[in-house]
């Protein structure tokens, strides 16, 4: 299933691991008064196992107690399946971290409907699909709840 392709061009044929995503880090951001982790999943294309990859290396640094508990997930150009929209609520969701605030950033209506699908019945934080990366920090670091 494609999702929000976003002009990625020819990343059908690129190698995967000089995909930008590939390399992009993840990453803490202070910001507004609070901190935020930013989970770069952007930029690869419909390269899936190597999206998951990357999920599970990383995910041991984001369900870390000490890590912020407002989380973004950047999906631009990326190919969301469901085996990565059941990878993420499975991370999100299995116990080992609470977390307050999660935001999709980079989503078209069909990966929406496929993430909030697999957080159905499961997610116990705030949610949001946001396209624009400014409007979705101010989000994730807001305090009013939905």
């Amino acid at each position: 299933m494609k999702a929000y392709h976003n002009g990625l061009g020819g990343g059908e044929n690129a190698r995967p691991e000089a995909l930008p995503g590939a390399k992009k880090p993840s990453f803490v951001l202070s910001y507004g008064g609070g901190e935020i982790w930013f989970e770069h999943l952007d930029g690869m294309g419909p390269h899936t196992e190597l999206v998951l990859d990357k999920l599970q290396r990383e995910s041991r640094s984001f369900l870390l107690p000490s890590r912020p508990a407002q989380i973004g997930f950047v999906l631009t150009e990326t190919c969301v399946t469901q085996a990565l929209a059941d990878e993420i609520a499975a991370l999100l969701c299995g116990g080992q971290k609470p977390f307050r605030r999660v935001c999709f950033i980079g989503t078209d209506w069909k990966t929406r409907r496929m993430l909030r699908d697999a957080l159905q019945n499961r997610a116990r934080f705030a949610l949001a699909f946001i396209d624009d990366f400014e409007q979705a920090k101010a989000w994730l670091v807001s305090e009013a709840m939905p």
